[in-house]
């Protein structure tokens, strides 16, 4: 399978959704267009995490959804999450890739110039860089690296970039003209009162934006290029 970033990635939070589960939530986002899902929990104990993730990799393969987890790559293998996203602070991606294999998808959030450097050679499919705006997600946060240094990191990253950090409908066009391929959301979709009608509102704001310029897509053709050899048996 091949790898390219949506225009926009949602990330869930059953806290700010108020939800029980995240399969609730993924079925609401992919009702309204996602294509890619991180799965996100450092708070539900494993015994009731787990089944909630085999039920969302099972929704997830059976309508085309790549589903990615949250630092874990233990729960990702063992639910068959089609791969993980990395912090700073979690197991080095040359360490989680010598666990996961070659097919699986790896992520990694920079925030930093110099982080995005470093990772020039890492066995990665994107970089999610930010927080690019304030955020209240995150209580650890980073702090905020704004649109120039977002710019920056497009133009220097090897892989696509994903805006991570404070983003809602009125920022998307902003994170996309800066060269992110992709935005990634929580909090403006976790807590709007119909999940699958705001993925729909930031689908249509992405296209508004002309985020599928054919600078993007070229490079978004040519990491599917590295991806594929990457991810091969």
């Amino acid at each position: 399978m091949s790898f390219a970033l949506p225009p926009i990635y949602p990330i869930t939070d059953k806290g700010l959704a108020r939800r029980e589960d995240h399969l609730s939530i993924l079925k609401d986002l992919v009702r309204g267009g996602a294509r890619l899902v991180q799965i996100r929990d450092k708070s539900t104990p494993l015994k009731e995490l787990l089944p909630d993730l085999f039920r969302c990799v099972d929704y997830a393969s059976r309508h085309g959804v790549i589903l990615i987890v949250n630092d874990r790559c233990d729960l990702a293998l063992s639910c068959g999450a089609a791969g993980v996203h990395l912090g700073q602070d979690d197991l080095p991606p040359d360490a989680a890739r010598a666990i996961l294999g070659r097919r699986k998808f790896l992520g990694l959030s920079a925030h930093s110039l110099a982080e995005v450097r470093k990772a020039r050679n890492l066995p990665i499919q994107y970089i999610g860089f930010g927080p690019v705006y304030a955020t209240s997600t995150k209580e650890d946060a980073a702090p905020r690296v704004g649109l120039p240094r977002l710019a920056e990191a497009c133009r220097i990253s090897r892989f696509p970039v994903a805006a991570i950090g404070g983003i809602g409908l009125k920022q998307v066009g902003e994170v996309l003209r800066a060269g992110a391929c992709s935005a990634a959301v929580i909090s403006a979709l976790m807590t709007a009162p119909s999940i699958a009608r705001q993925m729909e509102r930031f689908l249509e704001k992405a296209r508004e934006t002309g985020s599928t310029s054919s600078t993007r897509d070229s490079f978004q053709e040519l990491h599917r290029a590295r991806s594929r050899k990457i991810c091969e048996p």
